[in-house]
């Protein structure tokens, strides 16, 4: 009989054995609504289980997007039921992120005063979970009654300088401020449950992966926000990367997004590209967190290691998906949907 440690990794792996295949990616490019989409994915993948009771023919592209995204916490579940000890903690990281997910997009509800599209409750599985208030959370409809649901939580806090001045809010301070708290939640719980090289190797994943995220924001907001140094500063998310301080000031410090790209192909990660090639820069970004996750799958044993490189290669995968969905509705074609791809195309 496996022990718990062995139940995770071997589980975990056999998910990973389980995710959308080359062939299927290329069936999905090729259909033309959601609905088409929605019955391919409930009778031929492992999204059957979440989507047994939807009904092709009604669902709406957002609807589909929910369910898949909530999909992956109930994969995470399966997991996290193996794990008793200190170390649930770190398996429970996870809900953190998504309950940044719901409070962001509860604030963006409440900045738009849309709430046509009402986000459902927080997934069954995850419930016993998390110590907010969901039924409260998911009603708000002010920034007074959002502080109000999270009463006593750490995001009250946090959120407060915002909400106080809500006349001239700032989006992406706020977004910033919750994914450094969930980055330094994640890096405190790794430093008081891990030793040796689990605990080395949980930390540089964690590194490069914020690390390459703050890549991506540099980019962005040099590209299309032509934003200053100091409010890109503002966006990012502080970690002990692989880009050394003095580089990483040279790059928030030049012209353009031109000239960070140059930059950047003198990096640790010599991502190069070329005059037409600028925009892929995120592609690339995220094309190197899915190898370097999917290489620790194949070849750790840690589960909490495993556990991590799964997450990351499912969030791959419904990224995916998304990226398709939204392909199908305007109508994109099959060829340019999959330059969008990352996944083994072996």
């Amino acid at each position: 009989m496996l022990s718990s440690s062995g139940a995770i990794s071997a589980k975990a792996k056999a998910m990973y054995g389980r995710r959308i295949k080359p062939a299927q990616y290329e069936e999905l490019i090729r259909k033309r609504s959601v609905a088409e989409l929605t019955q391919v994915l409930k009778n031929e993948t492992g999204f059957a289980e979440t989507l047994k009771d939807v009904h092709e023919a009604t669902i709406h592209r957002g609807q589909l997007e929910h369910l898949l995204r909530m999909d992956l916490y109930r994969r995470l579940d399966k997991l996290v039921r193996y794990v008793d000890g200190k170390q649930r903690q770190y398996y429970l990281a996870a809900l953190k992120e998504f309950e940044i997910e719901q409070i962001l997009a509860r604030i963006r509800m409440i900045l738009s005063k849309d709430f046509t599209h009402k986000l459902s409750d927080f997934p069954t599985v995850l419930t016993r979970y998390t110590k907010l208030d969901t039924k409260k959370l998911a009603a708000v409809q002010s920034f007074e009654e959002l502080i109000q649901g999270l009463s006593g939580s750490p995001y009250a806090e946090l959120l407060a300088p915002y909400i106080n001045a809500k006349d001239d809010f700032d989006y992406t301070g706020c977004e910033a401020a919750l994914q450094a708290y969930y980055m330094s939640y994640v890096a405190e719980t790794i430093e008081q449950v891990f030793r040796g090289k689990c605990k080395k190797t949980l930390k540089q994943m964690w590194s490069t992966r914020t690390e390459l995220d703050n890549i991506t924001k540099i980019y962005r907001f040099k590209k299309f926000f032509h934003a200053s140094e100091k409010e890109i500063r503002a966006s990012l998310t502080e970690c002990e990367g692989s880009i050394p301080k003095a580089k990483l000031n040279e790059m928030l410090s030049c012209s353009d997004a031109e000239a960070f790209l140059k930059l950047l192909e003198h990096s640790p990660y010599h991502l190069h590209t070329d005059d037409k090639e600028y925009v892929y820069i995120e592609y690339y970004a995220d094309q190197i967190k899915y190898h370097l996750a999917k290489r620790h799958l194949h070849y750790d044993s840690s589960p909490a290691i495993v556990y991590t490189a799964y997450q990351l290669t499912a969030e791959r995968e419904i990224e995916n998906l998304i990226n398709i969905i939204e392909g199908v509705r305007y109508q994109v074609a099959p060829e340019e949907i999959m330059t969008m791809l990352i996944y083994d195309r072996e």
